[in-house]
């Protein structure tokens, strides 16, 4: 009984040991968007390319709301087969229809203060429009792994970040289309990484 005990705590303490490693592998990655002529870096939306492995999606889904006529986010990021709640905030009806490509992936009207659940298969850029209002315009960008962000304000926070060499790639409307800007970044674990990408 005794061996057994000492081998239950020999155990315990080696898995304790290895959950302690594990999280000092990751680290985080801090940084700015910085936009010419004084304007900030906000619907900017940050990733990570050549990330491995496999990720669970969040089970609360990622929320894109329509208010006085406006998508909110404009550019909303969120993991392949997790929710985008589509949410209709105002007091007229709208229409949500939303394309992978040229191919239309979902077509449904919302009455006023309604929702809608939809969830992506595939990666990559999913454009949003209004069949209703033509001004309207959004985009999800949908990743195989959680390391991605929106920026606010400028600035960024990613965190959990295996150890590696990575590119960071900065998302951005310019004048209705999205242009993307790369950099080379290494995380080390239990660290935090700067980094800047400029518009």
């Amino acid at each position: 009984m005794k061996k057994l005990i000492q081998l239950l705590i020999a155990v315990s303490v080696a898995a304790l040991l290895g959950s302690v490693a594990g999280a000092a592998a990751n680290g985080t990655l801090a940084g700015k968007v910085e936009v010419a002529k004084g304007k900030k870096g906000e619907n900017t939306v940050v990733y990570l390319k050549g990330v491995q492995g496999e990720y669970t999606p969040p089970s609360e889904p990622a929320v894109l709301n329509q208010k006085n006529k406006v998508f909110i986010p404009h550019l909303l990021p969120l993991q392949r087969g997790q929710a985008v709640r589509f949410k209709n905030s105002d007091t007229l009806t709208h229409n949500v229809h939303l394309y992978w490509g040229k191919r239309s992936m979902l077509n449904k009207s919302q009455a006023p203060n309604s929702y809608d659940d939809w969830t992506p298969k595939r990666k990559g850029e999913h454009l949003i429009l209004c069949n209703i209002h033509q001004e309207m315009m959004a985009a999800l960008l949908v990743f195989d792994h959680p390391f991605f962000a929106s920026v606010d304000s400028s600035e960024f926070k990613i965190e959990g970040i295996p150890e590696g060499t990575y590119t960071l790639v900065a998302v951005r409307d310019v004048r209705g289309k999205l242009k993307e800007k790369e950099t080379e970044i290494t995380i080390k674990g239990g660290e935090t990484t700067e980094a800047t990408i400029q518009y």
